[in-house]
């Protein structure tokens, strides 16, 4: 009697060869197995993918912020004010105007702190993700001839399930760093110091004679390098 009911509940089919078991195609079974592993699978990487994208449009948002600030905070250097975002020149009689800040500069650190709250101010606007922290970093680099204004941001944002990244030890955090820079068009200025240190450069020399022999020293050797540096261009 059992074998009979084994018989009727589990047969073959002969013009398919699948096995029928109680009625159902084991195949489906397999089907649905199957489906239950790639599709979670599938919905992730979709997930991952999108997200990746979203990061991207971040990393574009954040440079231009950066580029922006760069700009505006060198132009607002360069006119001796710290309003970064008019960039107006500030006016003699005002206490923000300094003369020879090449020498010497009072207010840089200043400067460099309400750009680099400029470039967070920038960086955070139109922003799809949410960052869990930003910092931004500027500084000024001198080559004597010329200077650069350097503005760096640097934001952070958490990794959705980051928790199962950190099992597999991954970071449930990504950090987008960028960097900018812009030059420092200040020709006045730069004329005003140079034009102090000859004024100060002749006042030495005649006090003290052997400082005009040594800088006659150094002005021969510069001119060399100069004439070597016209040959070399010719």
């Amino acid at each position: 009697m059992m074998g009979a009911v084994e018989g009727s509940n589990q047969r073959e089919d002969c013009r398919s060869g699948r096995r029928v078991i109680n009625g159902r195609d084991a195949q489906t079974g397999s089907i649905t197995a199957e489906a239950s592993i790639i599709i979670p699978l599938v919905i992730l990487c979709i997930a991952a993918v999108i997200y990746i994208g979203l990061l991207m449009y971040q990393r574009s948002l954040i440079q231009s912020a950066a580029e922006m600030a760069a700009e505006a905070g060198a132009a607002a250097w360069a006119s001796g004010t710290g309003a970064i975002v008019t960039s107006r020149p500030a006016h003699p009689e005002s206490k923000d105007f300094r003369l020879y800040r090449r020498i010497f500069d009072s207010g840089r650190d200043q400067r460099l702190k309400r750009i680099e709250e400029y470039a967070m101010a920038l960086s955070s606007q139109n922003e799809i993700v949410t960052s869990s922290g930003t910092a931004a970093e500027a500084r000024v680099i001198d080559y004597a001839v010329y200077r650069k204004l350097e503005v760096t941001v640097i934001k952070h944002y958490k990794i959705p399930l980051g928790r199962l990244v950190m099992l597999f030890g991954g970071s449930d955090t990504v950090t987008i760093s960028v960097k900018a820079v812009s030059t420092i068009n200040d020709p006045a200025e730069f004329i005003r110091t140079a034009d102090l240190v000859i004024d100060i450069e002749k006042k030495l020399e005649s006090k003290f004679p052997e400082l005009k022999k040594i800088g006659d020293k150094t002005r021969e050797a510069l001119n060399g390098i100069k004439d070597k540096l016209g040959d070399f261009m010719d």
